[in-house]
C-alpha cells in the first residue's frame, strides 16, 4: 500500500513538473534584448535594415517623438531603410526590463545615435516586447529620438 501511494505521489510530481513552462527572469530577458540590439546596431550601420525589421511583429507600431506613428511592417521597412541609408550608429541600452507575462515584456532604456559625421543625439524610449513563435519581437515602441 505504501509503495503504491509513493508511486502515485511521485508520478503526480513528475507529471506536474513536465507541464510547467520554462520561466525566464527579468535579467535573462534583458540579456536577450542586449544581444538583439548589438546585432541591430551592426546591421543598420552597415546599411542593412533586414535584421531590425525581423525584430518587429507584423503589427508593430513605432510612436515617434513628433507625434507621428510608423504602423506595420511595410511602413517600418521604409523607415528603417532610410535609417540604414543614413549610416547612423544606434546604441540602445535597456535600463529596466520587466516580464509582464511569459509572452510580454516591458523595457525602458536610453538611446544614443551617432551620424557618419560624429554628431550624437540621445533619447529615452519605452518598448513592449512580445514572444511570437518562441522569438521575442518588438511590438510597440515609444521613442523620443530625433534622427
Amino acid at each position: 500500500m505504501k509503495t503504491a501511494l509513493f508511486s502515485i505521489l511521485c508520478s503526480g510530481i513528475i507529471l506536474s513538473s513536465c507541464n510547467k513552462k520554462y520561466t525566464i527572469s527579468n535579467d535573462e530577458m534583458k540579456q536577450i534584448i542586449i544581444i538583439k540590439y548589438e546585432k541591430m546596431r551592426t546591421t543598420l550601420k552597415s546599411g542593412d535594415p533586414t535584421y531590425v525589421l525581423n525584430m518587429h511583429t507584423k503589427d508593430a507600431i513605432l510612436f515617434m517623438q513628433n507625434g507621428k506613428e510608423v504602423v506595420g511592417i511595410a511602413a517600418l521597412k521604409t523607415f528603417y531603410e532610410k535609417v540604414a541609408a543614413m549610416g547612423i550608429e544606434i546604441n540602445s541600452t535597456p535600463t529596466a526590463v520587466e516580464l509582464l507575462t511569459q509572452d510580454v515584456a516591458f523595457e525602458v532604456g536610453t538611446f544614443i545615435g551617432t551620424s557618419k559625421t560624429g554628431t550624437q543625439s540621445s533619447a529615452k524610449y519605452i518598448n513592449i516586447w512580445k514572444k511570437i513563435d518562441g522569438d521575442w519581437k518588438l511590438y510597440k515602441a515609444i521613442d523620443q529620438a530625433k534622427l
